[in-house]
């Protein structure tokens, strides 16, 4: 059966589909009370499953990078009850945490040990529907239907070990939802990027069980638009690996970008941002604050990013 094309704003709230989710990461600084500089890189995003029992199931996972502290720290909630859909809007809680909003305008609570955040983001870029009008092909994942607010104006408080710290910042937030084959032993990496000439970049790079990239798609984002991007126009190539002493994961470490006219370095801001959630949820990743350098159309840029590593057969 065909998918149909994504609708804003009434494909902001739940759908009835298996696999959905509704992912934030950010790039936040800030003083506290005694004047001391605080960076911090988070992602929060709420998954809803349906078919797994006899009600939806959601999972919140949320995560801090520290990057004064050079510190990382997550956690995550659980619900089985029925989210309320709201007309052209999504409300989301798991235990303590939600967020709540309609991607132009959101709000988000979360916390772990030692970490709380309450933050507003407000659109300054319209969305982008990836693919063809929100739908794209992940190959052996399947077919999804897919959006994201790219440039998100982010305020809040976030309290670090007791100190609030008012914090500003820029935020991404993907929504994306299908028939999504998580359990089929493939796995994907995953890039947004912000970068300091207006420009902002998604890149997804599908690789099967035996690890190679068997499907690669993107989106640029421009002050006149944005423009699909093929598996023949972006690439990828790891600079270094890292091996979790958690769990003995092998996971790429800096990577090299191409682009239509031009080539990108991200590095991550701290190499130990993996998620081991294999005794509740059944998956490991690595989701990490980023930074970027690079060319593009012969001029020097620079930003922000933030990865995601599925690797293949851990989800």
């Amino acid at each position: 059966m065909a998918v149909p094309p994504v609708q804003l704003a009434a494909d902001e709230a739940p759908h009835h589909d298996a696999v959905e989710w509704w992912y934030f990461n950010g790039h936040l600084t800030g003083r506290d009370r005694a004047g001391q500089v605080h960076s911090y890189g988070y992602e929060y995003v709420t998954f809803q499953f349906i078919g797994l029992g006899p009600k939806p199931l959601y999972f919140g996972n949320f995560a801090v990078t520290d990057l004064t502290a050079k510190s990382f720290h997550y956690g995550e909630e659980q619900a089985s009850h029925p989210v309320p859909v709201e007309r052209d809007s999504f409300a989301l809680s798991t235990g303590p945490w939600s967020m709540h909003g309609t991607g132009t305008d959101d709000v988000l609570r979360a916390g772990v040990a030692g970490y709380s955040v309450r933050l507003r983001l407000q659109a300054t870029r319209p969305a982008v529907l990836h693919g063809r009008r929100g739908v794209v092909d992940l190959g052996p994942l399947g077919t999804s239907s897919y959006y994201s607010f790219t440039s998100l104006r982010t305020t809040g408080t976030l309290v670090d070990h007791g100190t609030p710290v008012a914090v500003t910042g820029q935020s991404w937030m993907d929504h994306e939802w299908g028939a999504i084959d998580l359990f089929g032993g493939a796995g994907w990496d995953w890039f947004s990027l912000q970068l300091s000439d207006g420009r902002q970049y998604m890149l997804y790079f599908v690789r099967d069980a035996s690890g190679e990239v068997v499907q690669a798609l993107g989106t640029e984002v421009g002050p006149r638009g944005s423009t699909s991007l093929t598996g023949a126009m972006v690439a990828e190539r790891a600079l270094g690996s890292w091996t979790s002493p958690a769990t003995g994961i092998r996971y790429s470490s800096g990577w090299a970008l191409s682009v239509p006219g031009g080539h990108l370095v991200v590095t991550p801001d701290m190499v130990d941002q993996e998620l081991d959630l294999a005794a509740s949820q059944g998956s490991v990743y690595w989701e990490g604050d980023s930074s970027v350098s690079g060319v593009i159309a012969g001029e020097p840029v620079h930003g922000v990013a933030y990865v995601e590593l599925n690797p293949p057969g851990r989800l």
